[in-house]
């Protein structure tokens, strides 16, 4: 294609130097939600007294500043979750390259390794904490916090737990034994869906019954809200930032035209804040999914690798979704151990906040090491399994292909995998939180 036009990608491939750049993304990503999380429960979104000149106050002011940005870190995981699974499936879909039983075996494993680990955590740790001496003080210093009813009244059922094994969290149930971080794993798994059933309603219109079912969740997330947070309206709101990621790594064009399209989006943001028509959070939260997806085309088009100190840094990566997954439940019984009053301004605090967040990471390198290690013989075994008992039923869905190949010199034969040819040497990597 020429250089000069904006089109699709022609092959599923990361550029060289992008994933330690992603990889460092994820590590500074998981960490700021950990930070956020952690002063938030230890601090109550409190910050010194203004009038105090002490080092210790000005190290508390900037720790604030550092880690007041929890909800912009999710932000990011969303737009990389659409370059690394959105992205690809578009452009292995127009080639006809997408695999059905791949793409769910790989999504199901990449989710499911780490959620139900971590659902037994948070009721082990939930269930210890609301049974320390400390609750009822640490529950009556936290009562103002945002949403706090979500931790405090959280359900520990095996309804509940079932519900979030489904991705139903913020839909149909809260989050299992008040592990609030689990609510963005919802919109993860039906992102993933709906990206898909989108790549492929135009060739197969029975998925136009799939999309309508999860605009229907989302519909009814938004009617049976209780707090009156615009759930439904935010699963919509966030595709589309998750759509930026998706749409950065499928389409291709010259740098002058994605500097242009970027400049629209931003002041366009802009303009729908000052012009009453979106909330300043919503205002915000697409211009960092702008300046993230941005900042891909930038690394992308120069092609700049990342320096060798920041390495280490970015090794982290691989642990950052079980540190996502479990930090909330272990923030929470450290709290009610260590810090069942709210925190003061000291340096003995700054130290326990430092050392909790350690402790977390500590955990989450064990959790990996036990459960998302495991996570491509996961996948492998779930593939083999549906492809042995769609072999076995004879099911027509698995012989009938979803696309045709869009190279000119070949034929779709109407035969073969579950939906798509396999995926031939395509890059990109997996996904991760």
């Amino acid at each position: 294609m020429n250089e000069g036009w904006i089109g699709f990608r022609a092959n599923a491939v990361t550029p060289a130097n992008l994933p330690t750049w992603l990889d460092l993304a994820r590590t500074m990503a998981a960490i700021e939600v950990v930070a956020f999380h952690s002063y938030q429960l230890m601090f109550l979104e409190r910050s010194p007294d203004p009038g105090d000149a002490s080092p210790v106050s000005y190290l508390f002011s900037l720790v604030q500043i550092l880690s007041a940005h929890g909800m912009a870190a999710v932000i990011v995981f969303f737009v990389l979750s659409g370059y690394l699974v959105g992205g690809p499936a578009i452009v292995r879909a127009r080639s006809g390259q997408l695999n059905a039983i791949e793409y769910f075996a790989a999504r199901g494993a990449r989710l499911y390794v780490v959620l139900m680990p971590a659902l037994v955590t948070s009721i082990c740790a939930y269930g210890l904490a609301r049974h320390l001496p400390n609750w009822q003080e640490f529950v009556a210093t936290r009562h103002d916090l945002y949403d706090a009813g979500r931790l405090f009244s959280a359900s520990a059922g095996a309804t509940t737990a079932v519900c979030n094994v489904a991705f139903l969290q913020t839909i149909a149930c809260s989050e299992f034994a008040g592990n609030l971080a689990l609510w963005s794993l919802s919109n993860e798994f039906w992102y993933y869906v709906l990206i898909f059933a989108l790549v492929v309603v135009w060739s197969r219109p029975s998925f136009t019954f799939l999309i309508i079912g999860i605009l229907a969740l989302f519909w009814y997330a938004e009617r049976h809200d209780p707090a009156g947070t615009h759930i439904g309206a935010k699963f919509i709101f966030y595709f589309l930032i998750w759509c930026l990621g998706a749409a950065v790594y499928a389409i291709r064009a010259p740098a002058v035209s994605w500097l242009f399209l970027f400049c629209v989006g931003l002041v366009g943001a802009w303009l729908l804040y000052v012009g009453g028509a979106a909330p300043k959070w919503a205002a915000s939260q697409l211009a960092i999914g702008l300046i993230v997806a941005g900042s891909i085309v930038g690394l992308t088009l120069s092609g700049a690798s990342m320096p060798r100190q920041l390495h280490p840094l970015a090794n982290g990566a691989k642990y950052s979704f079980s540190l996502y997954a479990t930090h909330y439940p272990i923030l929470v019984v450290l709290n009610v151990i260590f810090s069942s009053g709210p925190g003061e301004f000291t340096l003995f605090s700054l130290v326990r906040f430092v050392s909790f967040m350690l402790l977390c990471g500590a955990l989450s390198v064990a959790f990996y090491r036990l459960f998302e290690i495991h996570t491509s013989s996961v996948k492998a075994f779930l593939a083999k399994a549906v492809r042995t008992i769609a072999t076995e039923t004879g099911t027509a869905f698995v012989s009938q292909r979803i696309f045709e190949e869009h190279a000119l010199t070949t034929k779709s034969t109407g035969k073969g995998d579950l939906l798509l040819p396999e995926a031939r040497g395509a890059g990109g990597r997996e996904n991760s939180r």
